[in-house]
């Protein structure tokens, strides 16, 4: 129950950034009537490839529907959000390479499969995400004139929004504690996020809806790497996916039907 409203509480948070963000260029809307929005975009991530990507296009159009969010401003306030999260995903990242030291033989970067430097790997990988971005830009150079165009209005979220963003990774380790702890399991801190960072990369791979059967599969695995027991790993991965993917798809999905958002949905591949 505790992970559950720790989730629920992180999903509030979600509403509150964007209702800050929105507040920024001049949309006055409460956090409470976003919340809808996010839950039902958490629903559609769930059931497509690549979390975040079918839910933010229901958010853009939705907003517009619901509120009269442009479609431009409501794009460019999900892009701003995105920066800013990825401030402290980017530190999260640089302390599972750099102070943990068991990490160099995760997601099979040993030496005895690559005759390279878990480091460097990591640098080109890096380098090879900063071409995607790059080309990303350039193809999407409309709305990046517009983000720099409103930037100054923008900028005056950022501290709340940063805040927010930290306070959601806050909640997110704190709900996998709460989870190992239902189970009596001796989860250090240190384990806890690297399982929060690997649950976010596996979450983004292109693969399978909401990332089923590649996400348990690869948490499992990193349990049982730091020395769970099958029964163990097996069942804190099934209780955590319960209360972050069915608790977030149940609520989502009933948000849909009430307010109309398959409609929505549905109008979204037109845009």
């Amino acid at each position: 129950m505790l992970a559950s409203s720790a989730y629920l509480l992180s999903v509030y948070f979600f509403a509150v950034r964007w209702q800050q963000v929105l507040s920024s260029i001049g949309y006055n809307l409460k956090a409470v009537n976003l919340l809808p929005i996010m839950f039902g975009a958490a629903f559609v991530n769930n059931i497509t490839p690549a979390s975040r990507t079918g839910g933010e296009s229901l958010r853009i159009v939705w907003a517009n529907r619901s509120f009269g969010i442009t479609y431009t401003h409501a794009l460019i306030t999900i892009i701003f959000e995105r920066l800013v999260e990825a401030i402290p995903v980017a530190l999260l990242i640089l302390y599972v390479l750099y102070l943990s030291p068991s990490f160099e033989s995760l997601l099979l970067l040993q030496k005895k499969i690559l005759p390279l430097n878990s480091s460097l790997v990591w640098i080109v990988i890096l380098i090879g995400t900063g071409i995607v971005v790059l080309f990303f830009l350039k193809k999407s150079s409309f709305f990046v004139r517009k983000l720099y165009q409103d930037w100054k209005q923008l900028n005056r979220s950022f501290a709340p929004v940063l805040l927010l963003s930290c306070g959601v990774w806050a909640l997110d380790v704190i709900r996998l504690k709460l989870v190992a702890s239902a189970l009596s399991l001796p989860m250090p801190l240190d384990i806890i996020i690297v399982f929060s960072v690997l649950y976010l990369i596996l979450g983004c791979l292109p693969i399978t809806p909401g990332g089923l059967g590649i996400v348990e599969g690869g948490l499992v695995s990193l349990l049982l790497y730091f020395g769970l027991s099958p029964a163990s790993a097996g069942s804190f991965v099934f209780l955590e996916r319960f209360v972050s993917y069915g608790l977030s798809s149940l609520i989502g999905i009933l948000y849909l039907f009430y307010y109309g958002g398959f409609k929505i949905w549905k109008d979204t591949k037109s845009h």
